[in-house]
């Protein structure tokens, strides 16, 4: 299997097997690798990826396995995987003076490192500050979750908190990884 930049789809050449239409995640590990998973025969094979790792544009490649399949896959910078919610929650936050300040949030995805969320109005914080939040889950026991967490984008009235710690054993974790 190996991947090819591409800039734009190609369509496969003859004797290639069709190019599956669905395109195909892959994170890049802390080593700079990524491991490629054919989904024809799940045949996998690890590939080093580091030239694209900082790069800030999606990066597409056209993959071909051993047994003949193409596909294209998708290159995740990011560290963890992002679970798309749609969950109700609130923050708190201390101001200059050190009032706690509360606000509505509602979450738009999670992963192990944190949440993006957004707010009714432009907040009141700003990147840098430490945030509480908590949500209930969507899962059977609706659990409740608080965490804290520093602010690390704000982008109109979408904003990123990355969570204090990343070692989710309880309730959260199981929720991210079922």
């Amino acid at each position: 299997m190996v991947p090819e930049a591409k800039s734009s789809p190609k369509p496969p050449a003859a004797g290639d097997v069709a190019v599956e239409k669905k395109e195909h995640r892959i994170f890049i590990n802390d080593r700079g690798e990524g491991t490629f998973i054919c989904p024809a025969c799940d045949k996998g094979v690890i590939k080093d990826l580091s030239q694209f790792a900082e790069t800030r544009t999606a990066v597409r490649l056209k993959c071909k396995c051993s047994c003949g399949n193409a596909y294209r896959v998708l290159l995740e910078r990011r560290r963890h995987f992002r679970k798309p919610v749609n969950l109700v929650g609130t923050y708190v936050f201390q101001d200059v003076k050190g009032d706690p300040v509360k606000g509505l949030i509602r979450i738009r995805d999670i992963s192990q490192s944190g949440i993006q969320f957004s707010v009714n109005s432009m907040p009141e914080f700003k990147v840098g500050d430490r945030l509480t939040i908590e949500f209930t889950l969507n899962d059977e026991d609706r659990s409740q979750i608080r965490e804290a967490g520093i602010v690390q984008r704000i982008h109109s009235n979408i904003v990123g908190l990355d969570f204090q710690t990343t070692d989710h054993y309880g309730k959260l974790g199981r929720f991210l990884f079922r």
